[in-house]
């Protein structure tokens, strides 16, 4: 297969990232059988994808499934989470357009994301609404937009921004998020674990006993908040509803307002999809020598600017933690950048859970090629009947 364009770390770590996919495509028997179909009824001959996600092993089997459906792709990542073997592998063995390495910038992301609407995609599928978003700044993709058949939207992030930030859509767009499936399964239980997962890898420390702030409690931070409770932490709920925190206090847990919660915390976890929750005015409210740690779309949930203002001093302690020395002499450790924790930090959601939002995804790009037509330009739920044969599909692969 001839080498696609891209933009990578090194096409020299292919091997390690075909082991990576092997890996991950050995437990994702879900995709397996969709890609079977797919062989056989090519549902995207002849269309180009465009996509941005987390470029990681998971998401390369996920790839395999388009392309056996025909699709020809070009991809962008996530500053901090792409596996860089992976990308290399997607470029080499599968001839994908890869704009994305682990350590890039968000200016940088921007234009790897600008990159991936210059191949003319047919179809997008989104992550945090990036490619949206620039779909529809200025007049340079103007064309694109009234091309394109359709598109998904992976987060919550990214369906907050397509709802507040796009009046009039030229597409329809089905949120995978919207989903019961997905908030159930890979919300609450796949991120619940795998941020923990990502403390811990950064950290080494013990969770028990510690006072934990997580602020957020959609099904994310839900899933966050019991998966640490059950290390033994104690873990008190910031949110700004009140059935939020109604909720969370039926739920058995100490709820309070963030300025009462992050100056008694010793790690604080943020959650909640939206930008500048943490600033300048709570950094200095912390105690000496709180962690903070990001299980959001992006970095923006702390203002890591404002952080680096008040520091006279930072320092990297160990891979993906970094200590901001304050005038004061105080002391706040940083994970992983900012990065979302669970990818930055880990490999993300299990393979399973990622096995069944995958499969979501898939059949929504399906059903969009099928029906685009006739849906609505307007962000969406997808279809019940892609959901529940997706659960069946669970149902019948874990049990």
């Amino acid at each position: 297969m001839s080498i696609s364009n891209y933009k990578i770390a090194d096409t020299n770590l292919s091997g390690q990232g075909m082991d990576r996919i092997a890996w991950a495509r050995g437990n994702m028997p879900i995709l397996r059988g969709i890609k079977e179909r797919f062989a056989v009824e090519r549902p995207f001959e002849g269309l180009k994808i465009g996509i941005c996600l987390h470029v990681e092993a998971k998401t390369g089997v996920w790839l395999e499934t388009l392309q056996a459906g025909g699709a020809e792709i070009a991809i962008t990542g996530s500053p901090g989470t792409t596996q860089d073997e992976v990308a290399a592998a997607m470029v080499t063995e599968y001839g994908i357009n890869v704009f994305s390495w682990r350590s890039e910038t968000y200016d940088e992301h921007i234009e790897n994301a600008i990159s991936v609407l210059e191949t003319q995609p047919d179809l997008i599928a989104d992550n945090g609404a990036d490619l949206h978003h620039l779909l529809y700044e200025g007049d340079r993709f103007n064309a694109l937009r009234k091309s394109i058949v359709g598109a998904t939207e992976e987060t919550t992030t990214g369906a907050n921004r397509l709802r507040e930030e796009i009046q009039h859509p030229d597409f329809s767009t089905l949120v995978i998020n919207d989903t019961l499936a997905k908030r159930i399964v890979e919300n609450r239980y796949g991120v619940g674990i795998s941020v923990v997962d990502g403390i811990m890898r950064s950290t080494n420390l013990l969770l028990g006993g510690k006072k934990i702030a997580v602020i957020g409690y959609g099904y994310c931070g839900l899933g966050v908040a019991h998966r640490l409770r059950g290390t033994g932490a104690h873990v008190t709920v910031v949110d700004k509803d009140p059935l939020t925190q109604l909720e969370a206090h039926l739920e058995g847990f100490n709820t309070a307002a963030l300025e009462d919660a992050i100056a008694v915390a010793d790690l604080v976890v943020t959650v909640t999809g939206r930008q500048g929750v943490l600033s300048a005015e709570h950094f200095e409210k912390m105690q000496d020598g709180v962690i903070l740690c990001n299980a959001g779309h992006f970095e923006f949930e702390m203002d890591i600017a404002s952080l680096c203002s008040l520091a006279k001093e930072v320092r990297s302690l160990r891979p993906n933690i970094d200590c901001y020395t304050l005038a004061s002499g105080k002391e706040i450790f940083l994970l992983a950048r900012g990065n979302p924790i669970n990818l930055a930090a880990g490999d993300g959601n299990p393979i399973e859970v990622m096995d069944l939002g995958l499969a979501l995804q898939s059949l929504s790009l399906e059903y969009t090629v099928k029906h685009g037509d006739q849906l609505s330009k307007l962000p969406q739920t997808v279809p019940y009947e892609i959901e529940t044969e997706v659960a069946k599909a669970a149902l019948a692969a874990w049990t």
